[in-house]
Formats: C-alpha cells, structure tokens, sequence
C-alpha cells in the first residue's frame, strides 16, 4: 500500500511475566528471524535469498502485503497490494502469485504470477486511480471454497496521514478459472459512511471452518477495533447470509457488531493452530509501534492480551502486517510474511517459534508491563494525572517492570480498556502496594471514558504488594477500563504488578434469562417452535426471568450456541420444571443445524424444578447447541427452563 508509516525506535523486549495467573495454554511468540525477500530488488550485500527476482521476472521493484492462503491441489495463492513495476505508468493496485512451496526454511518461491504480458505481473483488480473518487483497490483477505476462490477487498478514496485512509466500500471478488480473472460482485459489498468513515468491515482476515467463514474485520485505516461476522461457506456471495457477532450471538444486522477484540489494529491475519488448538491472530498495533499476536480458544474468543510478534525498532525496517502462511497451521514454528516501508517497499518471509504460555484466560495485555520500553511510552496502559512505568528499577512484584502513579494532589490512575462479554461476570485480580500516607487508593473496572464503576475496592496504605480482587458483571458494556489509582494527599505513590481479567467458567450467556430485554427470546438464545421469556412473573428458579417452551403439538425447545475448545470434554446443567401432560422432553447438546446428537437426557413430567446434567465431548467442534426441549402431544404442553451452565471438565 502507498502510505506513511510513523514508527519511532523503540527497543521491546521479548520478555514476558513469569506469574502463572490462568490454567489454559496460550502462545508466546520468540526467536524472531527474517528468512528470506519474498519479492523486490535484492539490494547489494544482501545475504538473504531472493527466489523469485520479481524485478526480472515479473517487473515489480516494490509492492506489500502478501496474504497467502490454501487454494486446493498443492498449492497456495499469494496476494499482494499497490504494485510498482518500472516508470511511473507501471503501477498496479493488487498483483497475484502462485506457488507451491512447502519447504519454507530457504525462503517462499513461487510457480508464477498472473500475468498480461509474459514476464509482466497483472493487475487482477482494476481500480480508477482517481484520488477522492477509487485512488486504488487493495486486497485485504482470500479464500478458496470448493473450485471457486474469493478475495475480500476494499475501495480506497483516498490516503490520510500515517495509517489513516478512506473507503468507499469493501467487497468480496471470485474466480471460477484459478486466479485468471476476476469478478467484482455487484451486491456482496459493504458501503463505508463518506461522512463519518466509520463501517467496521472495510478490512478483513478470513477463516474457513466447519462449513462456516468467519471474516474478522476492522474500519478503514490502522486504528479501529477488531469486529467479526460470519457466512454458510456456500453463501459468500450473498450479502444478506452473513451475521455479525454481538458480543453473546448473531446477528443480522451490521449495526448490532460488538468488537472482539480492542484495538489500535491493522493488516489482520487470522488462522488455527491445530498445534495449540488455538486460533491466532496478528495486526499491526500502530499505538505500540509493533506487530502483535493474540491468541483464543475459540473463533469468538476470549482473545488474550497482544504480545509483541515483531517489536517497533526490528532492523529500522518500518514494518506492518503478519499475514501467517498455512504450513505453520499445525506447527509450533510460525511462517508469516511481512511488509516494510523502508528501505525498500517490498515483503519478507519471517519465521518465529511459538512457545506455550499460561496467560491464555488473561484478556489484560502488558498484564506485568514486562514488554514497555521506556516510562513515557505505555500503550496499551495510560495514565490519567501522573505516572509510569518502573523500568529494571527492582520495583517490580515478578519479572523487571512495573506500572505506578505518583503525584502530589488530584486523582491519578493507570488504566487500560479491554473487551468484554456483555451480562457476563468477570473477576479482576492485581498486586498493589504504596507509599504509607496513602489513604485513598481504588483498584476497580468501569465503564470507559468516566462512566459508571462496575466493580471496585479501596485500599490504602501497603508497605508489600498485596493482591486485590474485584468481581463485577460486565452487564450492557462491550468495554471495560481497568484502573489502579488514587487521590494524592501529599508525595504519594501506588505501584501496581501482575494484572489479570479472566472471565467466570460458564459459557452460557444470559445464563440466567435476567439480561433477556423483553418477553420474545432474542440473542444468544433463540426458539424452535413457539416460546419466550416468562419477565417477573414468579415462574423463575431464580431471579426474575426463566424461559419457556409452549405449544400443543411438534418440536418447541430454548437453544443457544455456546463456543467451545477442540476435543474437550464439557458439564451441562439447568434446571427444569414441566406441564403434568409431558412425557417426551430432551436436554442436551448437539452440532449445529440438526447435527449428531453429542449426548442428552430425556424428562417427563416434573412438577418441580429439577436439576438436569449431561456431560459430552465437543470433537471436531469449535460451537454445540444446547437445548431443552419437548415433544407436544395431548394438548397445551409447557416446560420452564433456568440457570443454565456449561463448563469444561
């Protein structure tokens, strides 16, 4: 892409707290190396290897990007953005190897490139090249399904300053003759705001799974959160097929996406990890002034904290994007290609390896502050009034580093927004101590820019780290501020250690029924046959809500679709009351769109609320349906349901 890049050069060091704080197996990635050019000129002196000579073979001298993906029969397609080749007239917006390389230890080599002419690589989507009108077309994602292959594309209007630009929309384009050529399809397109610029799906990164894509996307430009939406495989084409992520299930409308993971991001790529059994995730973080990673048990997440994949300052290359090549899905080492802006616009093959951590439950990011370079520098921490970060000082609970406040009068916090689950409890942990005229410390979450306090604790004078514990509900909120601060009476200081959010063991949303807006079931939950919410009605085991099934003949069940770990064995549990006249009642949980029964209990007549409990195995699953349910026969048939659980053995 033609853009300014502002990357200062800063030193990160890969070095990650030792505090075991979580039980699930996330990712860290180390031992970064650059491989190899991808394409461009090899300059003199370069040692790396050059396999494809692009200049000689296909006149390009500098392009970026380089999304690849698994095209079927041994191959893989690689898909890069604004193309130069020789002379000012040789600019072309998005070009298009082949190649079938597995042996990527000695570089990335293609079989060809599309091509007009011979030797000359061709633009497979033309742009207008009218700056404020289409300045270009940039690939951001592909696919294949089938013998068809997609791209997802965006419109540029025209470049901002350093990673900001403008869409008009963003769009999806197939091929039916193995990258030949191209159709831009008329409606499968998401028209940007030419005011506000503020659509959530101009960027993407594509997963195939379990007969679903997944399509992870960002606004325009680098600085936006990370949203997601989804499509039946055979569907991508029909704009009205996908459904977008509202923080507990689906949706048909844009509007209603909740983010699932905070930014600043740009340049997404996203895969799993057959390895790790997690699905991984990197971008450009233009606020750390790095290429991140994070990591998640399932496609929805909870996505942990970023950690650093390629730090700011790497060989003062102005680096962005880490679009990971399929033969790391199954592999501990990772093989992903990245683009620099200086001293020559062009790609690279990378390599790190991925090491198992425990951070994988933690959702803070920097949660010891280990990977900060220098007290002024803190994203994604902030500080409000006066703070920091104590670098190698010996202040620090674990590891070298920690974060503090220090002032003499008015309110001073270091805070961090993250993503939550709505309606989902959460419990905060973190290591505090502080100067002894303290008398006036909180350590809480809330809702960001000032809003309500959802959960807190005082604490005042801690001559040693002490660990405080705040758990709250996330209640209507997609982002929550962590904070630790205090209001100075004096010189007085708080250093904070070893921050931890992990979410609470039930996966169920609206577990409960009590978040249910109305007396129609809306998301997560959702009905086969006629049901609803019983609000207040003093029909619940607890609270105020339950939901119920009722009709006097067929099929009527509360279902919801819970997102699981891989191969995993699960507890389901809730709690049942029935109509006298029922006698053919199920619990349980299946696959998806009348899959294989995964286990159930049946039930029959309950005059009580009674406790049903079926354990299962997901498999290849990454999302199973819970249900309870009844067959009506002889007449008005009902069952009430509460208090749902699903949790991992």
């Amino acid at each position: 892409m033609r853009r300014k890049l502002l990357l200062s050069l800063l030193v990160f060091q890969l070095v990650f707290c030792s505090l075991l704080i979580a039980t699930a197996e996330a990712v860290t990635p180390t031992s970064l190396e650059m491989v190899a050019r991808v394409t461009g000129v090899k300059p003199a002196g370069e040692t790396m290897p050059n396999p494809n000579q692009t200049d000689v073979n296909y006149q390009i001298t500098g392009t970026d990007l380089g999304i690849v993906w698994d095209k079927g029969g041994g191959q893989y397609f690689v898909l890069f953005g604004d193309t130069n080749g020789f002379g000012p007239n040789d600019w072309r917006s998005n070009t298009l190897a082949i190649s079938s390389d597995t042996n990527l230890a000695d570089g990335l080599s293609f079989d060809t490139m599309i091509q007009d002419t011979p030797g000359h690589a061709k633009e497979i989507l033309p742009s207008k090249k009218i700056n404020f009108d289409e300045q270009t077309v940039i690939p951001t994602a592909g696919i294949t399904v089938g013998n068809r292959h997609y791209i997802h594309y965006m419109s540029v209007n025209h470049w901002g300053d350093a990673g900001l630009w403008y869409t008009n929309y963003s769009g999806i384009a197939y091929s039916d003759n193995n990258g030949a050529t191209w159709t831009k399809h008329a409606t499968a397109r998401w028209y940007n705001n030419t005011t506000t610029w503020d659509n959530k799906f101009q960027m993407a990164a594509m997963v195939k799974d379990n007969g679903f894509v997944y399509m992870y996307t960002t606004p325009n430009g680098r600085f936006g959160d990370v949203y997601l939406a989804r499509v039946p495989e055979n569907s991508l084409l029909d704009i009205n097929a996908y459904r977008y992520w509202d923080g507990n299930g689906w949706s048909t409308s844009q509007s209603s996406a909740y983010a699932i993971a905070n930014g600043v991001a740009g340049e997404l790529s996203v895969a799993y990890n057959s390895h790790f059994k997690r699905y991984m995730m990197t971008y450009l973080n233009e606020h750390r002034q790095a290429i991140v990673m994070r990591d998640a048990p399932t496609p929805v997440g909870p996505w942990s904290g970023e950690k650093i994949l390629v730090p700011g300052n790497f060989t003062g290359l102005g680096q962005y994007n880490a679009f990971m090549h399929p033969l790391s899905n199954n592999s501990a080492t990772l093989y992903f290609i990245m683009s620099t802006w200086y001293p020559d616009y062009n790609t690279h093959l990378m390599k790190a390896t991925l090491s198992a951590d425990m951070f994988g439950d933690n959702i803070v990011t920097e949660p010891g502050f280990e990977t900060q370079t220098q007290t002024p520098v803190m994203a994604p921490w902030h500080v409000v009034g006066e703070g920091g970060i104590d670098r190698n000082l010996g202040q620090a609970r674990t590891g070298e580093d920690n974060g503090y406040v220090r002032n003499g009068s008015g309110w001073n916090a270091i805070k961090q927004r993250v993503v939550v689950q709505p309606f989902t409890n959460y419990t905060l942990k973190g290591w505090v101590r502080t100067s002894g005229n303290n008398n006036d410390g909180y350590f809480g979450a809330r809702v960001p820019n000032d809003g309500i306090v959802l959960g807190e604790v005082p604490f005042d004078s801690y001559a040693n780290y002490t660990e405080l514990t705040v758990p709250f509900n996330s209640g209507a909120n997609n982002f929550v501020e962590l904070y630790t601060g205090m209001w100075a009476n004096g010189d007085t200081w708080v250093q904070v250690d070893d921050v931890s959010l992990v979410r609470e063991t039930n996966l169920v949303g609206h577990a409960g029924f009590e978040s249910q807006p109305a007396s129609a079931v809306s998301s997560p939950w959702y009905l086969n046959g006629n049901g609803g919410i019983d609000r207040n009605a003093g029909f619940a085991h607890t609270g105020l809500n339950n939901a119920f099934a009722r009709y006097g003949t067929g099929w009527n069940a509360v279902k919801q679709e819970v997102f699981v770990e891989r191969n995993t064995n699960y507890t389901l549990s809730a709690w049942i009351r029935t109509s006298a006249n029922n006698n053919d009642g199920y619990f349980g949980a299946r696959l998806l769109n009348g899959g294989t029964i995964l286990n159930e209990t049946p039930f029959a007549s309950l005059p009580g609320y009674t406790k049903h409990t079926v354990q299962f195995n997901s498999g290849n699953a990454h999302s199973v349906e819970i249900y309870a349910g009844m067959w009506a026969n002889g007449g008005d048939t009902w069952i009430q349901v509460d208090d749902f659980s699903l949790t991992k053995n």
